[in-house]
């Protein structure tokens, strides 16, 4: 049953750092989006490090519990942000090219 538990946690670690890894890759240098990538890798990373160095398991996967939960969060939170960031400079770059043509008739 513990090596259940262990290898659920592993899974959910690499894929956090995958998760991570595909918001970088998503984010075209949205710095707001980078900024929650990063903290995913390094939250994933940090729960595999914690399973493979701490000797008692039952401690390792409560913590790589907690890493998993608050670095998902992070992403998730930084993502929403970088969204709202993204969907507000397009809404500003279009009001800005309606504007620009009518000045120049003028």
């Amino acid at each position: 049953m513990l090596v259940t538990w262990i290898w659920g946690s592993v899974v959910l670690a690499i894929a956090l750092v995958f998760a991570g890894g595909v918001a970088w890759w998503l984010a075209k240098g949205c710095v707001v989006t980078r900024i929650g990538a990063v903290g995913a890798i390094v939250g994933g990373l940090g729960a595999l490090g914690c399973l493979t160095i701490m000797f008692d398991t039952d401690a390792a996967i409560r913590i790589a519990t907690v890493l998993v939960a608050v670095f998902g969060v992070w992403l998730f939170a930084w993502a929403i942000a970088g969204g709202v960031r993204g969907q507000r400079l397009d809404r500003a770059r279009e009001a800005e090219a309606v504007v620009a043509p009518e000045s120049r008739r003028i």
